[in-house]
């Protein structure tokens, strides 16, 4: 996912962004740096440059594996590149890496907390089908691999794989 630096960036991504951030789940650097190279585990960072500037990075995905399925244990995006179609060009390297690995299925969850109802619909905006929703507000989506179709943003995804652990856009 990341070299030192990087992962430094993501730390506090994780453990401070709160809107977008779908499960609001902690990890530490020490903690980031062992899913990165764990098979059962794919990671994600990116960053952006456009036009209007290098935003460095942006956000960070964790995917678990369980059998065919990615469970998508942490999926957060800085605010301020919202509504820049960032998270559509995510969701497209997501399903791109899901297909490589086998993946049938992602399940996204959403757990709710008094800051991000923000993101209380992003599965459903970006095409999952809801599983289950929890009397806590909590949801379950899925979206099946082979039946996605991307929305083609206007982003070029560059990638880099260090070590063969997980990819980066």
């Amino acid at each position: 996912m990341a070299d030192l630096l990087g992962r430094a960036r993501i730390a506090q991504l994780i453990n401070k962004s709160n809107q977008f951030n779908l499960t609001t789940r902690r990890y530490s650097e020490a903690q980031i740096a062992r899913l990165e190279t764990d098979p059962a585990f794919f990671t994600l960072q990116v960053r952006l440059a456009d036009s209007f500037g290098d935003n460095g990075m942006i956000s960070a995905v964790i995917c678990v594996r369980n059998q065919h399925d990615w469970q998508i244990d942490t999926w957060l995006m800085s605010c301020r590149v919202l509504g820049r179609m960032v998270e559509h060009a995510v969701l497209d390297e997501i399903v791109r890496n899901a297909g490589l690995h086998g993946i049938r299925r992602l399940i996204g969850t959403y757990l709710p907390t008094p800051r991000n109802k923000l993101v209380e619909e992003h599965y459903g905006r970006l095409g999952f089908d809801l599983l289950e929703r929890a009397d806590d507000g909590a949801t379950r989506w899925e979206l099946a691999v082979d039946k996605y179709l991307s929305r083609n943003p206007p982003i070029a995804i560059a990638q880099s794989t260090p070590d063969g652990a997980g990819g980066q856009a």
